[in-house]
Order: structure tokens, then sequence, then C-alpha cells
């Protein structure tokens, strides 16, 4: 639920929301393995359920003073509880595992902007400060397995100053966080063969991110030079218990992340034919001491998206990305290039059709080696964007323009 309110008279604007979302999910599952092409036999049952509860609530205050300054200043609470509950049935040991984790955690934040204008410089100036209480524990324990309380400061600087009426700079700095989905928080597991086991992990932090960058604009062609610091970085690693004999493979926090890049943006346009080229040069480091340093070259990305406007109201989108084999210091990856085509057309004016269709070459093989915990992994993955797909649009008439901002609460990407 969304409020906006425009007090016009002191040119002010108030939002508030609040929201609550729910994910429940559950997973049973019967193992049968087969050993050397004997039979099939069963070996365990599986049951395992994850809810998560999640409220939120925002308010915002925008004030326009007469000199086109804007002020912002606002708040946010966000509370979770979530619960995990994990049972197993072992026939070859004939043994009952049952283990409930629940996991709690608010979060409340204040943050303020001033933007602006002055002597021709555009500028944006803010600060978020932000305290997260985290509370997890398995109801066996008498003390909490994960018991944190902490704060964040988080500003950030955006300066641009033009050169002419077709030439810009502009510097900017930006801290962030970026925190795992609540799902990622339990203790899930998957069953994959009696050696290897997919989990979760309940022990991941935040990442906090650090990012200063640089942008020259030449009319609508750009180039922008970017420096990143990440702390504790999310990836994929592996552990091994020589005692169970089981490979494990989850999610881990790393060490450090860094990496330097420079994205040239070249639009074109043709008569019928409309082109937007990216082109970004990276180099990136990811390290952690449990991790063999490969590596750390630099690698290519490629993004070209193309317009084509044809005879008789038909037209056609081409768009293609592509990476070169990447050298990021803990992990190897190969190289990927993907096309995706659609073609539409409007007729009776307000009706429009659109065929698309994605990863025309079926190209879903992703390649990736490291080496963690004296784990030697060489994987390939199987992406599955292989799709066609048709979509016919309406419109009723045009949208009037409207004086409020578009403004929601929403947390979606962290309950899943």
């Amino acid at each position: 639920m969304n409020y906006l309110k425009k007090i016009k008279s002191i040119e002010t604007q108030v939002f508030a929301g609040i929201q609550y979302s729910n994910f429940d999910q559950g997973v049973f599952s019967e193992v049968q393995n087969n050993y050397n092409d004997t039979e099939f036999g069963l070996t365990q049952i599986r049951d395992q359920k994850f809810k998560v509860g999640v409220f939120l609530g925002r308010i915002d205050i925008e004030k326009k003073f007469k000199n086109e300054m804007i002020f912002e200043v606002g708040g946010l609470y966000s509370s979770a509880n979530s619960k995990s509950d994990f049972d197993i049935f072992d026939y070859e040991t004939n043994q009952n595992i049952l283990s409930h984790y629940d996991f709690k955690e608010q979060n409340l934040a204040g943050y303020s902007q001033l933007s602006g204008k002055i002597n021709k410089i555009d500028f944006t100036v803010g600060l978020r400060v932000e305290n997260t209480n985290a509370n997890g524990r398995y109801k066996t324990d008498v003390t909490p397995l994960i018991e944190k309380n902490y704060t964040d400061f988080f500003p950030k600087a955006e300066f641009t100053f033009p050169i002419d009426s077709t030439k810009s700079i502009s510097l900017n700095y930006s801290k962030s966080i970026s925190r795992p989905n609540y799902s990622s928080l339990s203790q899930g597991t998957t069953y994959i063969n009696p050696y290897f086991v997919y989990a979760r992990n309940i022990n991941l932090d935040p990442t906090i991110s650090n990012e200063i960058s640089s942008v020259f604009q030449y009319n609508d062609k750009s180039l922008k030079l970017s420096f990143y610091q990440n702390t504790n970085p999310v990836y994929s690693s592996f552990t091994y218990d020589k005692e169970q004999n089981i490979l494990t493979f989850k999610d881990e926090n790393f060490d450090r992340e860094s990496g330097f890049s420079a994205d040239f943006t070249l639009p074109f346009s043709y008569e019928f034919w409309t082109m937007t080229n990216s082109l970004v040069f990276i180099l990136e480091k990811i390290e952690d001491d449990s991790a063999l340093f490969l590596s750390s070259k630099p690698y290519l990305y490629y993004y070209s998206s193309n317009e084509f406007k044809l005879p008789k109201g038909y037209t056609l989108s081409v768009s293609c990305w592509g990476l070169t084999k990447q050298h990021i210091g803990a992990f190897e990856k190969n190289e990927r290039f993907v096309i995706d085509m659609a073609l539409s057309k409007t007729f009776f004016k307000n009706w429009n059709c659109t065929l698309s269709f994605n990863n025309v070459f079926n190209n879903n093989v992703i390649e990736e080696q490291f080496v963690v915990n004296n784990v030697n992994s060489q994987a390939r993955y199987l992406i599955d964007s292989h799709e066609i797909s048709i979509a016919i649009k309406y419109s009723f008439g045009k949208m009037k323009d409207t004086e409020f901002k578009g403004k929601n609460i929403n947390d979606s990407d962290r309950i899943r």
C-alpha cells in the first residue's frame, strides 16, 4: 500500500508505504541410488520446508526550494522472520535427522539527500545510516548461532561540470550494501549423489561496495571510468569432509574483490537503422585466503542493440552481447556470445504484436575453473535461455502526464 501527497503551498511531497510479503516453500524427495549398474535402492527420505515473512515500512519527504534546490529525507524499517525445517531419514544408518532453524532480521535506516545546481554545476550529495540486528538460532541450542548488531554509513556524491553545450564531465562516489536473499540464509540442502551435496549458508554476510567513477559526455556518446572495491563478496565454493567423504558446494563470503572498467557508449543512427553500442574493458581481481590465485587479466564485454524500421510498419530488433575469456583471480570463465531477435508490427493503430527469439544460436554453456579449500573444480553449467515468445498488446490511449514521481516500496529481491 502506497500513499503520495503533494502539498503545493509549500512545494513539498510526502510519500508513505507499507508492504508485507510471504514466501513458503516445501521440498519433499525420495532418494534412490544405483551403485555399479545394479539396481536402485531407497537411500533417504528428505522433507525440507522454508518460510519467510517480511514487513516493510517507509516514509519520504521531499522539499523543493525557490532556487531549484531539492532536499529529501526519509526512513525505512524492515522486519523479517524465517523458519527452516530440515527432516531426513537415512535408510543406510536407520537414523532420523531433525533440525529446526529460526532467523530474524531487523533493519532501521534513515537517509537524506540534497540536489541542485550551483554556478552551472549539478550536484547530488546524500547520506544513509543503517542499523542491522540479526539473530539465528537452532531450537535445540541455548545460545544463538548468529547474533549481530551493527551500524553502517553509506555516503554518496555526484557532481557534473559542463564544458560547453555539447560536453560535460561528472564525478561520482558511492558506498552501498548488498544483502543475500533470505532463502540463502536457510539450512536447506539438495542431494546430488552420495558424495556431492549443494547447500545454503546461514553464515553469509552482506557485501559492502565502494565505487568511484567519472563520465565524459559528448552529445550522446560517453566514456565512463570506474573503480570499485567490495568487502565480503559472495561466490560459490567447495568444502570436502574426509570423514564422511562428502563434497559440499555452497555460496561463501570471499575476502575481497576489486575492479577497474572503461565503458564506451557509442550510439549510431542512419535512416531506418538505430544502433547503440557499449564496449567495456574490465580488469577484476577476486581474492580469498582459501583460494588459489590463478591470474588476473583484462577482458572485454560488448553489447549492441540494433533497431530497423521496415516497410509496412514492421520493426526488427537485433541485440547481441559477448564476453571474452575471463581471468579474475580466484576464477577463470569461458568466453560467451549471445544474439536475441524480435520482430514487431503495429496495426489498427492500437494493436501491437511482437515475435521474440532469445539466444538464437543456443549458446548456453558456462565453464568455470577455480581451486578453493584444496578442491580443484572444473565445472560446466547449462543455462536454458533458448526461448520463442509471442506478445500482443492493446493500447487504450495515451498516458497523461503526472506531477508525481513514481515511488513504491519493494524488497522482492531478497524474498525468494
